[in-house]
This record gives C-alpha cells, structure tokens and sequence, in this order.
C-alpha cells in the first residue's frame, strides 16, 4: 500500500452497508429484475455515466435515495477546463499542458500524470459533450478576484491561478466555466443532463436505496439489493417531504443532522420494499461523499468536525461503504476541502491572516479552497484576520451596498455584517489586540511591522500577495476577525474528498490488494480522483464528468455494435471516455 494515497485499514462508521449477499452463479440466481448497468447515486457522476453507457447501448438503471442531483445541484454550476473554444472565442490562449502544469502544482501525486494530462487533453471534448445534452457556457471573462463570477460573466479565475507564488511558475489563465443560467446553476447543469438522460432511455428511480451489493464466490459484483418505496403510496410523498425539510433548513445546523438523518433511515426501513436487481456488465457508484457521516468525519478527518457540511443528505458516505464491504480499498479520506471567505468585503483582502504565534502564513488574497487548507495546519487550526479602523468602516459600508450576491448566501451581507459585529474583537493598539485573541503579541506586533515596511516597498517579500491589495495597517482601533475552523459563529464549509481507490484507466474499484473487483466501479466524491489532492472550483464537476464516463465506458465494454445502434444515441457520445 502506498503512504500517498493515506489508504485506511480499518474504516469506522460505515454501517450503512450490510455484508454482501453472496451467489453461486448469476445467471441462474432468481432476480427481481435486470439492467446492463446500474448507477448508484444519480448527482453530477451518476448521471454523466449513466449518459455515456446509454450511449454506448447499454440497458440502463439508475437509482438514488432521494429525488435525484445530489450536491452537484447545490453547487455554482462550474466546470473547471482549459484550453476551451469558450476561451479562445475571449481571446484567452489557453491550452491543456498549460492547465496540467497548473494542476500537478496544486494537486500533487494524487493521481498519475498519465491521468492528469488526460484530463486536461479531454476537458474541451467533455465541454463539448456537455453542451451536446444541453448545457450552456459562455465567453465573458471577469478578471477580478472573486469566489463565484458576478451576474453576466462566464469564466473566471476559479482558482489560485493569479496568485502570485503560482504566477510566477506557469502562465495564469481563467478556467472557471460558469453554466448559463441564474445565480448558482449547479441544478442547471443537472436537470439538462437528467432530461436528455431521459429523452435517450435511461431509466431513472428515486427513493431506492441500495443496500447491500450481490456477489459470486469469485468476488465478482453482479447487483444489488435495493430497498425502494412505492411510488404509488402515502409513505413516498411523505419521503419526499421529510428530505425536502432536511435539505431546505436542516442541513444547516449540526444539532439537527444525526436525530433527522436517524429519523429517515428508520422511515425507509419500515416502509421500504427489499428487490434484487442483476447488473449484467457492472454497479457504477456515484453516491457523493461523506460530508453528512459525523462518524466519518471525526475517524478520518477529525480537524474538520467542527465545520459545515456541503452537500445534502445522500453525501453520507454510504456509497464508500458499499464498495468497502465487498473489499474495496479507501484513500485520501482525510482530504477536506475547506472553504475560508474572507471577501467580500473585498478590503478584508488588503488586511492581514495570522496564526496564534502572530505569524502570517498564506496570503490574503489566495483562493478560498487555499486559505482554507493552509488554516486546517496552523496550530489549533486557529487563525485572524488583522484590519485597521479604515478597513472596519469600508467593510461596513460595503456590506450594507453589496450587490449581486443573495442576502441570505454564504459570504452575502447579513453574512459580512453578521461577522463584523459578531465574530470580531476590537482594541486601540496591536498588543491588547494580540491579548484579547490568545495571539502572541510580540510575534503579532512584529508582522504587523514587516508588513507595514514591505507595502512601503511596494512588495510582499513573505508571501507574494498581489501588489492591488497591499495596504499599510495604519490607525487604531484595530479588529480580529476570528476565522478559526472551529469557531462556530464564524462556521467552515467543508466537504471530504476522499473515498474509494479506483483503477485510473477504468474506474474499477480496487481492493486492499491493488487488484480491480470485478463488475464493480466508483465515480465522483464516492472515489478518489483529481480534485482529492486539493480541490480548485470546478474540479469536481469536470471530475464528476470524467470519472463518470470513464467508468461507463468499461463498463459496457461488452455491450454489442448492433445494440449501440438501435439505441439511437450514440451520436451523443464524442470520443472514448478514458
């Protein structure tokens, strides 16, 4: 086993998955149904494989616990890709090595480099495909600093990309493809491709939850156990109803999260209706992460327990647990992608990020996903943002003028006036400042003074932050925003990355020997992909597209020419998906 991948021995909290049921010979077992493949999770993942195996002429069922979309539809709706025509209609010379290079920096050996560079070569046909079944881009740049594009604009710097310390190395480029759309589009970017899923065949259940995996004695997955709800019945729509409740409020606030999440398990258990359906050419699982396993979390990744899980309900880890039971290796699980905002207000930018020693450690104008990584290592996971009177009342001012952003959203102005009044701490000199916050005061102090000299300068000489946002700290008194991973006043988005080991060229699930488990596959936050060495907005659809139709494509590797045919919908598929 290989120390990169932090595979785990012995996981814990995974009980949503009972032992596999174990059969002598699929083809004479007594099934409730039959499918080529079935997909397990129907979010980004899940419904880019089941897209490309219909594709490829393959029998299609897709399943899914709840209504379908998953986290994919609560997020912005980017698509991280290079080289693209949408770029090069904006006059941006992009191009996939310049984006592998990019990438490889922030994301390290999660995956081979055969793999990176293959996703990157691959991102403007998967656009392509995208756009195919019905989604839209665009070609309008924004070139500020922002963590979603503003009302009007298409691409934009989704990452570290402009970062000066990444500047420096290889060529900055926007990369963050925005679907058209209102607002966040991440259900956008679901419903086109749910809808031509269904104008192409494939059939779509809601409200079944596998719960076990079918196996012959050989280890070869060959179904599932699923247990499914009358659609037809009172129980149904009741189900409906607790999950919209669960994920409209509920999600929210981690008091409500293990009574409600235990309250809908036994609700499907007393309900539910147990069938075994035979998966011909392979299970794909798309189930998401485990953002909603506190279990999990506090085993795997226990620095980020603390934080917001993103996500719905369905991301609780259940999926990995399928594939654990039938011996599927996991890794990377205590990769978190943690996002720490501190603009807007966008003058936050030009204060200072210090540790408890009084230490700078990232650079303020960094990309969230950045910033929030680098605060999980600092000692205590604690951290503050230093800023003067003038800052205070500029970032006063322009929470109560911000437009484009929903009142109510993260980093929306109840959001910024909620931190300014609540979460900060106020004192006339830097020392009492220090004092008050638990920070040394002399290490606090002396920052305060090199980074005074450096805006002087005209550079950065610690950390490289961008020549636009440096600005001396000047007259008391002066404010500590508490931007701690645990302060629960001031809470952290976070969701894991980690999940199942995959072979890079197929997307089989891997056992704890390295060996691929036969019929079954993993695709998106269910396994370990590109976004699990560190996660750049974007990525984690670009993967789920990828991933999914990786997967899919072997999958179906056996399904005939003629049946491919018949199907009509092999026009929707461009290229192999590897």
């Amino acid at each position: 086993m290989s120390d990169a991948h932090n595979r785990v021995a012995d996981p814990v909290a995974l009980s949503y998955a009972e032992a596999p049921i174990v059969i002598d010979d699929a083809e004479h077992y007594s099934w409730d149904e039959a499918a080529d493949v079935i997909v397990v999770g129907y979010g980004g993942a899940g419904v880019s494989a089941a897209l490309e195996a219909r594709a490829r002429g393959a029998q299609v069922l897709a399943l899914d616990r709840f209504d379908g979309g998953g986290a994919t539809t609560l997020s912005g709706g980017v698509v991280y890709a290079g080289g693209t025509r949408y770029q090069k209609q904006a006059g941006l010379e992009d191009n996939p090595d310049i984006m592998f290079r990019y990438l490889k920096m922030e994301i390290g050996d999660v995956v081979r480099d055969e793999t990176l560079r293959r996703f990157c070569e691959t991102s403007d046909e998967n656009m392509q495909w995208l756009e195919n079944h019905g989604v839209e881009f665009g070609s309008s740049v924004y070139t500020g600093k922002s963590i979603y594009p503003p009302a009007g604009y298409d691409i934009y710097f989704s990452g570290n990309e402009k970062v000066t310390s990444s500047a420096k190395v290889v060529p900055s480029f926007p990369r963050g493809h925005r679907v058209v759309g209102d607002k966040y589009t991440g259900h956008v970017f679901f419903n086109k491709l749910k809808e031509s899923a269904a104008r192409l065949g494939v059939e779509f259940r809601s409200h079944c939850r596998v719960t076990r995996l079918v196996v012959t004695g050989q280890n070869e997955v060959v179904g599932v156990e699923i247990a499914t709800i009358d659609p037809a019945s009172a129980d149904y729509a009741e189900h409906q109803k607790m999950i919209k409740r669960f994920n409209t409020y509920q999600r929210f606030f981690a008091s409500t999260t293990r009574k409600a999440s235990q309250q809908i398990a036994a609700f499907e258990q007393r309900v539910s209706k147990k069938i075994l359906v035979r998966a011909r050419n392979g299970v794909i699982i798309s189930t998401g992460s485990f953002a909603f396993n506190r279990e999990m979390i506090k085993s795997y990744a226990p620095k980020y327990e603390d934080t917001v899980p993103l996500g719905t309900l369905g991301c609780d880890g259940s999926g990995i647990a399928l594939g654990y039971s039938v011996g599927g290796d996991l890794g990377k699980m205590d990769s978190v992608t943690a996002w720490r905002s501190i603009s807007p207000p966008y003058c936050f930018v030009k204060g200072m990020v210090v540790n408890r020693m009084g230490k700078r450690f990232v650079t303020e104008d960094a990309y969230v996903g950045r910033l929030g990584h680098e605060l999980a290592q600092q000692p205590g996971c604690q951290a503050w943002l230093i800023i003067d009177k003038e800052i205070y009342r500029e970032a006063f001012r322009s929470a109560i003028t911000t437009k484009g952003i929903p009142i109510f959203e993260y980093s929306g102005p109840l959001h910024q006036l909620h931190n300014l009044i609540r979460c900060t701490r106020k004192a006339s000199s830097i020392e009492a400042l220090a004092k008050k916050c638990g920070i040394d005061p002399g290490g606090l102090a002396a920052a305060v003074q090199r980074y005074n000299d450096d805006v002087i300068k005209g550079e950065d000489s610690e950390l490289g932050k961008g020549k636009d946002y440096l600005r001396q700290l000047k007259d008391g008194p002066y404010y500590a925003l508490d931007i701690s991973v645990g302060n629960r006043r001031n809470p952290l988005p976070a969701i894991p990355m980690g999940g199942l080991m995959v072979d890079e060229d197929t997307g089989h699930v891997l056992d704890r020997e390295g060996n691929s488990i036969r019929g079954l596959y993993a695709a998106g936050r269910a396994a370990v992909g590109i976004p699990s060495g560190f996660y750049v907005s974007g990525s984690a659809l670009a993967d789920c597209v990828f991933s999914g139709r990786r997967a899919a494509a072997h999958a179906v590797s056996g399904v005939t020419a003629s049946a491919n045919a018949e199907s009509g919908a092999s026009e929707q598929s461009t290229g192999i998906a590897r």
